[in-house]
C-alpha cells in the first residue's frame, strides 16, 4: 500500500487538489436545509483552504493591478516631464523673440529719427584689457566705418570708433578714461564736459561752474562742438552734485544713458554714424595685438 502511494503520490496529490474545489462547489451548491453532516464537514474542512487560496489569488491580482497602475503613472509622469521641458523651452524662445522684436523696434524708431546716415553693427566682442574699455563691432572699412566716427545706441551715446579694420572695428566706450565729450544740461543749457573714469567708476562731470544751474537728475546731451557727436544726443543723467565753498567748479557724476557696465554690457547692436566724417586726430590707444 505504501509503495502504491509513493509511486502515484503526484497523481494522488493532483486528484486531491481537484477534488477539494469540486466537493466545495457541490457543498455550496446545496441549500442550507439540504446540507447533511458530510457536507457540513467538507465545508468546515475546506473553508480555511478556500480562504487561503482566495487571499493568495486576490493578493496576486491586486499586486499585478497595482504594478500595471504604477507603471502607467510612471509613464504618464515621464510624459508630463517631457511636455514641461518642451513648454519651458517654448516660453524661453517666445521671451527671446519678444525681447528681440522690442529691441528691433527701438532700433528702427531711432534710425528713422537719426541725425545723420548710419549703419547697424552687431557687437561681436569686448576688450580683455581693463584699462582700455572697448567693444568690437562686426562692421569695418569695407562698410564705410572709419576712425573717430560716433557710435550710438537707441538710448544714447556709446563711444567712438578707435580703430577700424576691413571687417570689424574697435569702439572706445564712454566709460573709458581716454574718452571725453562736451555736453549741455538739457534743462538749463549749462555747459560742461563728461570724462570717463574707467570700469569701476561712473564718468565724471567736469568744467561745470559752481554757479551754474545744474541739479541732481538733469539730463545731459551732446553739445555738438567736438566734431564727432551731433548736437542733442543723450549722454546720461547728473548724479551726486557737490558744490564746494571755494573754487570755480562743482563736482558730479554721470549715470550713462546706455548700460556700459564692463564686462556685463547688454549691448547687442550699435549704430555707427557714417554720415559724419569723424575726427582723425585722436591720440592712439594701445589695443592688444590682433
Amino acid at each position: 500500500m505504501l509503495g502504491f502511494i509513493r509511486r502515484y503520490r503526484d497523481l494522488l496529490a493532483i486528484g486531491a487538489l481537484l477534488a477539494v474545489p469540486l466537493i466545495t462547489y457541490l457543498a455550496h451548491a446545496k441549500r442550507g436545509r439540504d446540507l447533511n453532516g458530510l457536507d457540513r464537514a467538507v465545508l468546515w474542512a475546506t473553508a480555511p483552504i478556500e480562504r487561503a487560496i482566495t487571499s493568495v489569488v486576490g493578493g496576486a491580482i491586486d499586486r499585478q493591478q497595482s504594478w500595471f497602475a504604477l507603471r502607467g503613472v510612471r509613464e504618464e509622469n515621464l510624459e508630463l516631464r517631457r511636455e514641461n521641458l518642451r513648454l519651458k523651452g517654448e516660453v524661453a524662445r517666445l521671451a527671446e523673440s519678444q525681447e528681440e522684436n522690442a529691441r528691433l523696434r527701438r532700433l528702427l524708431g531711432f534710425a528713422e529719427a537719426a541725425p545723420a546716415p548710419m549703419l547697424v553693427a552687431p557687437v561681436v566682442g569686448e576688450s580683455p584689457v581693463l584699462n582700455l574699455l572697448t567693444l568690437k563691432v562686426g562692421k569695418g572699412t569695407r562698410d564705410g566705418v572709419a576712425k573717430g566716427m560716433a557710435v550710438l545706441a537707441s538710448e544714447g551715446i556709446v563711444g567712438r570708433v578707435l580703430n577700424a579694420g576691413p571687417t570689424s572695428a574697435d569702439v572706445l566706450l564712454l566709460s573709458d578714461s581716454n574718452f571725453a565729450v562736451p555736453v549741455r544740461v538739457q534743462r538749463s543749457r549749462a555747459r560742461a564736459k563728461v570724462l570717463g573714469q574707467g570700469a569701476l567708476n561712473r564718468p565724471a562731470l567736469v568744467q561745470a561752474q559752481r554757479t551754474e544751474d545744474i541739479e541732481e537728475g538733469d539730463i545731459l546731451v551732446t553739445s555738438g562742438t567736438d566734431g564727432v557727436f551731433p548736437k542733442g544726443l543723450v549722454v546720461g543723467r547728473v548724479a551726486g552734485v557737490e558744490r564746494p565753498n571755494h573754487g570755480m567748479f562743482l563736482s558730479a557724476e554721470v549715470a550713462p544713458a546706455v548700460d556700459l557696465a564692463y564686462p556685463d554690457s547688454r549691448l547687442e547692436e550699435v549704430f555707427v554714424l557714417t554720415g559724419l566724417p569723424g575726427r582723425q586726430d585722436f591720440p592712439e590707444a594701445s589695443l592688444p595685438a590682433r
